[in-house]
């Protein structure tokens, strides 16, 4: 099954193995390391490295996983956003990563209300999607808002992280966002 998802400017597609140079490099930004680590640092390529062999195994485990988000008018990868449930997660979440240098152009947001519809319409009984959010975290806050999650006042705690869950139900999602 092939899977793509497009938007205006994006095109959203399982990741896969050519990814990963982008996805280690992007990890190894100070400032998104801060918001993804335990120590609030870059981890070394080889964790980077293996975590992102995770990402690739998650869509063999459970069928869904993150996007990698190019813009459609370069190829230029950008990012990744998308479902994400390990094991041990407080529900299926929808998060996001966009490198750098493509912050502030909306990507985020965009890619992420394509991906929620996507997950709405391939697990009909899910009654809400979830975003676990550092505290401080504004810039990832101002996304969930923009895709219409609240917070929770929830809390997972992961690593020695309190993290936020910021959820939308599915039923005022597809009211606001329009229906599958």
């Amino acid at each position: 099954m092939t899977i793509r998802i497009e938007t205006d400017r994006l095109l959203l597609r399982p990741m896969e193995a050519r990814d990963a140079d982008a996805h280690i490099d992007m990890l190894g930004d100070p400032a998104l390391a801060a918001y993804l680590t335990p120590n609030k640092k870059p981890e070394s390529r080889m964790d980077r490295w293996r975590q992102f062999a995770s990402y690739l195994g998650h869509w063999q485990i459970r069928g869904f996983g993150f996007f990698s988000v190019e813009e459609k008018a370069t190829g230029e990868w950008v990012g990744r956003v998308g479902p994400w449930m390990p094991e041990g997660w407080p529900g299926l979440e929808c998060g996001w990563s966009i490198v750098k240098a493509h912050w502030g152009k909306g990507y985020a947001p965009e890619a992420a209300i394509a991906s929620i519809r996507w997950t709405f319409a391939r697990f009909p009984d899910l009654p809400r999607i979830i975003s676990i959010i550092d505290p401080d975290n504004a810039n990832s806050q101002a996304v969930a808002r923009k895709i219409g999650e609240e917070k929770s006042g929830e809390i997972f705690e992961f690593w020695e992280y309190h993290l936020d869950i910021w959820a939308a139900e599915r039923n005022a999602w597809l009211a606001r966002f329009g229906e599958l």
